[in-house]
C-alpha cells in the first residue's frame, strides 16, 4: 500500500500508479489532461483574439490619423508606430497564442527517479516584497511544488515520479500539476 499523504498530494490512486509503471495513462488521467488542455486553448483564443483586435485597431487609428494630419513628421511617426510596429508586434504575439489554441494535445508519460531535493527559492518583487517558491529536484528534473510537499517527501529519500510532458513544455517549465503519480523507492540511510 502506498503512502496516502503522497496520493492525496498528487491526487492519484493505486490504479493510476500501476498504469504509470507500465507506461500508460489511466482514463482519469487522460480526462484531466484533456480538461487542462481545453483551458489552455480557451485562454489562447481569448488572448490571441485580443491582440488581433489591437493590431487591427492600431492600423485603423494610424490610417485615420495619417489622413487627418497634414504635418509630414507626424504622419511618418504615426504610420511607423501605429501602422507598422504595433500591428506587427501584436500579430506576432497573437500568432503565438493562437498556435497554442489550434495545436493538438501531445503528451508523453515520463519517469524521473532519484534523490528528493526540495529547494526554497526567494524572489524579490516590486516595492521590496519578497516571495518564496519551492522546487522539487529529482532525477535531473525540476518541478514547482507546494511548500507542504516537504512534509510528505523526505529530503534524501529516493522516489520515482511519473509526469506528463507536453511537446511545448521546457524541461524547466514543469509544475506539480504535471506530476501524475509517485512512489517511494528507498529511504535515506
Amino acid at each position: 500500500m502506498q503512502d496516502q499523504k503522497l496520493m492525496d498530494c498528487f491526487k492519484f490512486d493505486e490504479a493510476d500508479l500501476e498504469s504509470n509503471r507500465m507506461g500508460q495513462f489511466t482514463t482519469k488521467q487522460k480526462t484531466r489532461l484533456v480538461k487542462e488542455n481545453k483551458q489552455e486553448k480557451t485562454q489562447g483564443w481569448f488572448v490571441g483574439g485580443f491582440f488581433i483586435l489591437i493590431a487591427l485597431g492600431s492600423l485603423v487609428f494610424a490610417i485615420y490619423k495619417v489622413a487627418m494630419t497634414f504635418d509630414w513628421g507626424n504622419r511618418i511617426l504615426l504610420g511607423l508606430g501605429f501602422g507598422c510596429i504595433l500591428p506587427l508586434v501584436s500579430a506576432f504575439v497573437a500568432y503565438g497564442f493562437l498556435s497554442v489554441a489550434l495545436g493538438k494535445l501531445q503528451v508523453k508519460l515520463q519517469r524521473a527517479e532519484g534523490l528528493v531535493n526540495i529547494v526554497k527559492k526567494d524572489y524579490s518583487g516590486a516595492h521590496g516584497h519578497t516571495y518564496h517558491e519551492h522546487e522539487l529536484h529529482i532525477g535531473g528534473k525540476k518541478f514547482d511544488v507546494d511548500k507542504n510537499l516537504a512534509d510528505v517527501m523526505m529530503q534524501g529519500d529516493t522516489y520515482a515520479i511519473y509526469y506528463a510532458k507536453g511537446s511545448e513544455d521546457d524541461d524547466d517549465d514543469l509544475s506539480q500539476d504535471d506530476i501524475l503519480s509517485a512512489e517511494l523507492i528507498s529511504k535515506a540511510k
